[in-house]
């Protein structure tokens, strides 16, 4: 009989066939196997598990990097699969970004520098503002102050020029949930800011 709930509780976490990320077990859960019932029952919670856990809905590439980095925790495989969205061309602006914020959790930020310099010739233009972003924070992490110092002077040169925002006077920023107005100004202001505090 152990030997049975042994084997069950692999199974549940996604020891066989994979079927973890659908039968995961709470702490409170009984070792008692699953009926057909509780399954179908998971199946409709399906839309509020999305919405709880922040993952996308669909089973594209990027959509299962996501919900391994989310729900199953795995940034390691997670960093994988980022990779596997780019490479298939699966919404390759956000799993860069994704990418990026996952190796520099694991420290890993140099490699996370290469991939965004690698790769971002491949995003849109609207992501090249947001990949700037994590790249001054990379830099710092890493300690590379002169490529911060050319990376913040680059981008104050576009907002001089009037080439921040794609030509725009302002851009919509989000902060904790809230979207908000960014002008040119309070954008250089902060710049320098992170400049002077580096």
């Amino acid at each position: 009989m152990m030997h049975h709930h042994h084997q069950l509780d692999q199974w549940l976490a996604g020891g066989v066939g994979g079927v973890g990320a659908v039968l995961r077990p709470t702490k409170s859960a009984p070792c008692s196997p699953v009926k057909p019932a509780a399954v179908s029952m998971l199946r409709t919670h399906s839309d509020s598990f999305h919405v709880a856990h922040k993952v996308p809905v669909g089973d594209t590439p990027y959509v299962r990097a996501k919900r391994v980095q989310l729900v199953d925790k795995d940034p390691e495989k997670a960093i994988a699969l980022f990779w596997g969205a780019i490479n298939a061309g699966d919404r390759v602006d956000s799993a860069l970004k994704d990418m990026a914020i996952v190796m520099k959790q694991q420290n890993r930020a140099e490699e996370a520098i290469e991939a965004i310099k690698s790769l971002r010739v491949r995003c849109s233009d609207q992501a090249q503002e947001s990949l700037d972003n994590i790249l001054l924070d990379l830099y710092k992490r890493c300690g590379r102050l002169d490529d911060q110092i050319s990376l913040l002077k680059h981008k104050l040169q576009l907002i001089h020029q009037g080439h921040a925002f794609n030509g725009k006077r302002t851009k919509t920023a989000r902060s904790q949930g809230r979207k908000f107005q960014v002008t040119l100004e309070q954008e250089a202001t902060r710049l320098l800011a992170t400049w002077g505090g580096r």
